[in-house]
C-alpha cells in the first residue's frame, strides 16, 4: 500500500515537472518570437546593386562561357554589384549577416569593377580566386547551404584555376 502511494506520488511529481517545463518552453518560444518580430522593425540597409550589367566587365579577361556561368552562379552574389537578394535576405537577423558578407565580398573582389583594376591588382585577384577555390573556401559553406547549385565540383574548380593561370600569364605578357 505504501509502495503504491509512493509510486503515485512520484508520477504526480514527474507530471507536474513536465507541465512546468512545457510552460517554460512555450514562454521561451513566445519571447523569442516577439524578439524576432520586433527585430523586423529595426531599419537596415543591404549593399545597393548597380544598374550596369556585369557580364561585359569580366568577359574582357577572356573568360569562356563555362567560366562565366560558374562565376555568375557561384561568385556574383557577393562579388559584384549585381547581388540577387532573395526573400530571406529581408528577414532580420539574416539581413545583417548577408549585408556584412556582401560588403566584405565586394571589398575583397568586385567583378563589377574588374576593368578598373590595374595589372598588379588583377594578378593578385586572380591568385586569390585560385587559392580560395582550391582550398574550397569559396563559395562560403553558408552560401552553398541556401544555393546548392553554387557549390563547385572538381571539374569546375579545374576550369576556374586554369582560367586564372591563363589570365595571369596573359597579363604578365608570357
Amino acid at each position: 500500500m505504501i509502495f503504491v502511494a509512493k509510486n503515485e506520488y512520484i508520477n504526480y511529481l514527474l507530471t507536474f515537472k513536465i507541465k512546468r517545463m512545457k510552460k517554460k518552453l512555450y514562454f521561451t518560444f513566445a519571447i523569442l518570437l516577439v524578439i524576432l518580430v520586433v527585430l523586423q522593425f529595426i531599419p537596415s540597409k543591404l549593399p545597393p546593386n548597380s544598374s550596369v550589367p556585369v557580364a561585359e566587365n569580366i568577359q574582357v579577361q577572356n573568360a569562356s562561357n563555362e567560366v562565366m556561368a560558374i562565376l555568375k552562379t557561384s561568385c556574383y552574389d557577393c562579388h559584384s554589384n549585381q547581388t540577387d537578394y532573395r526573400w530571406y535576405t529581408h528577414v532580420k537577423p539574416v539581413t545583417w549577416l548577408i549585408a556584412r558578407d556582401v560588403s566584405k565580398g565586394r571589398e575583397a573582389l568586385n567583378f563589377s569593377e574588374w576593368n578598373t583594376y590595374e595589372k598588379r591588382k588583377l594578378i593578385r585577384k586572380l591568385g586569390g580566386i585560385k587559392e580560395e577555390v582550391i582550398k574550397e573556401e569559396m563559395p562560403m559553406k553558408i552560401y552553398t547551404l541556401m544555393h546548392p547549385d553554387a557549390k563547385l565540383n572538381q571539374s569546375q574548380i579545374l576550369l576556374i584555376t586554369d582560367w586564372t593561370d591563363q589570365e595571369t600569364k596573359k597579363i604578365m605578357g608570357q
